[in-house]
């Protein structure tokens, strides 16, 4: 029959060590755009994130960066590459984190989730996301 597509593969490297989503949103969505054909359907998608540790663990103060003979290393050009405001986004996930657990992962959901034919609240209220 039909001829079927290869599988997309890709890899996406942040810059620095984070616990932003919107750092980690914007790395995995800019990464799906340049590898997934758009005019063919999504199937399965899986995202892994490798290295991980502890926010404790990670300096900020940039004493573990790795140098780059090619970059401008002048104070202006570092600040456009860091995030507006870090920790009033890091306030934000706190106190969504905080309202799950108090009042259950279907407090707080994206506008997306909301729409016809989203799964997200049900899997929500099942075990490990399956119906047992």
């Amino acid at each position: 029959g039909r001829l079927v597509p290869k599988h997309a593969h890709g890899t996406a490297n942040l810059s620095a060590p984070t616990s932003s989503t919107r750092e980690i949103t914007e790395a995995v969505m800019a990464l799906f755009d340049r590898v997934v054909d758009p005019k063919l359907l999504v199937r399965r998608l899986n995202v892994t994130a490798d290295n991980t540790a502890p926010e404790s663990d990670a300096r900020s103060d940039g004493a573990g960066e790795q140098m780059d003979l090619f970059r401008d290393f002048a104070p202006a050009a570092e600040s456009e590459t860091k995030p507006k405001d870090p920790e009033r986004e890091r306030r934000r996930q706190d106190a969504v984190l905080a309202i799950r657990r108090r009042y259950g992962k279907n407090a707080i959901l994206k506008g997306m989730n909301l729409e016809e034919g989203a799964t997200a609240r049900d899997r929500n209220s099942q075990i490990g996301g399956h119906k047992a």
